[in-house]
């Protein structure tokens, strides 16, 4: 006999207590226009209730105050986790991982990241790339 489990429903949000980008555990949805949407941070734990407006906004961090001298230089082969800083050379400048998507089916590589740059704004890059 299987035990019964119930799906839990995750969205990456901005976590103001880690500073990050955090997958967040949907604990409750709004049902109605006025009504709460109830998360819950897994990294910390922490509650917290959003508008209909703020749970389907996107939180585009603040990458003003990045260093560069802080962040992991880019390279197509590393894999990268949400939240990590990256610089890339070629492009010249620093961004903040806020998600990872699935590969391309095109390219011979893991995934991909979404990364918010603080002069070019979002992009997505490649990782895990394997040369042939």
């Amino acid at each position: 006999m299987t035990a019964n489990r119930t799906k839990v429903k995750r969205r990456h949000k901005y976590c103001p207590v880690c500073r990050e980008v955090v997958p967040m555990s949907v604990m409750r949805e709004a049902e109605d226009e006025d009504d709460f949407y109830w998360l819950l941070c897994t990294a910390c734990d922490s509650e917290f209730a959003l508008t209909r407006h703020e749970y389907y906004r996107e939180k585009q961090p603040d990458v003003s105050a990045i260093e560069k001298d802080r962040a992991t230089i880019y390279r197509a082969g590393q894999t990268y986790s949400v939240g990590e800083l990256i610089y890339h050379r070629k492009l010249d400048d620093v961004g903040l991982v806020v998600d990872k998507a699935a590969a391309p089916t095109s390219v011979n590589c893991s995934g991909a990241i979404i990364v918010s740059f603080m002069e070019i704004g979002q992009k997505t890059l490649i990782e895990g790339f394997a040369a042939a």
